[in-house]
């Protein structure tokens, strides 16, 4: 695309795709279209058919120059400006719309962008939409979309016992201290426990932190949820518990499948 042919400032990614995408199946027609000239061509000389020899070059030369015009229109880039596109909404706007078409539902909100069961980051220096801890860098909307759709289907790889063990770790080191009596062994129903501070606890090592970055939490918690029977090796039951009766816990917010949000706030468990 010519510098003349940038696009229009009010253009979506989508539709300067689409346009360039015009462009490069033109080109792809005219290569193999100038491939078979060039087959022609050879298996002339290969049987020795003399007399074809000047139609097939000139085939040969009416092909490549069509390519040679092909190339010329459709091997320059669209000036697209990611940056800006991050920056004013317009990328997540058609994002949604091409997400909402591939039967996705894409949540934006608490300033997290959300498509269950990942979390989707913008890096503009990147180029690219951080999904999950891969940075993905094919960001046609409609790929993109599709792509998510994809990772929802995808067969789940998620263990709500590992993860319910992992928390139990973190809750252990936190209970005592809101109920000095409790012990990991006794029987009876254990304190709440505020979940941003199991994450935090979780979390205090810098490669902890990495490997479990809060939206990935979160959205544990909420397959955790679905999975009420779940028990820790050692019989206890977990329950998620609601923001009463649980003094100074800051509430964290999972969104699902379908846009829902769900709050945490605090965790307890008992041994029975």
């Amino acid at each position: 695309m010519d510098d003349s042919e940038a696009p229009d400032s009010s253009t979506g990614l989508e539709d300067v795709l689409n346009q360039w995408d015009v462009r490069l199946a033109q080109l792809e027609h005219e290569a193999a279209a100038t491939l078979r000239a060039a087959k022609r061509l050879r298996r002339a000389a290969q049987e020795g058919a003399v007399a074809r020899f000047p139609d097939a070059v000139a085939d040969l030369q009416d092909c490549a120059a069509k390519l040679h015009v092909s190339v010329h229109h459709a091997a320059h880039p669209p000036a697209i400006d990611l940056a800006e596109a991050f920056a004013d909404g317009s990328f997540l706007a058609e994002l949604a719309r091409a997400a909402a078409a591939a039967n996705v539902t894409l949540v934006e909100r608490d300033g997290r962008v959300t498509a269950y069961p990942v979390v989707l980051r913008l890096e503009p220096r990147a180029q690219g939409v951080r999904i999950g801890r891969r940075l993905e860098r094919r960001i046609r909307p409609s790929f993109l979309a599709r792509h998510l759709r994809a990772l929802q289907q995808r067969p789940g790889r998620f263990n709500p016992r590992t993860f319910l063990e992992r928390v139990f770790l973190g809750y252990a080191v936190l209970a005592p201290a809101r109920a000095a009596d409790w012990q990991p062994n006794r029987r009876g129903e254990g304190p709440l426990v505020p979940l941003a501070d199991l994450h935090n606890v979780l979390t205090l090592l810098p490669a902890a932190a990495a490997e479990c970055p809060l939206e990935e939490f979160l959205v544990d918690l909420l397959r955790l949820n679905r999975h009420p029977d779940t028990r820790t090796g050692r019989g206890h039951r977990f329950e998620l518990g609601g923001s009463t009766g649980t003094k100074g816990a800051k509430r964290l917010s999972a969104f699902d499948e379908t846009g829902a949000r769900h709050d945490f706030y605090a965790v307890r468990f008992t041994l029975e």
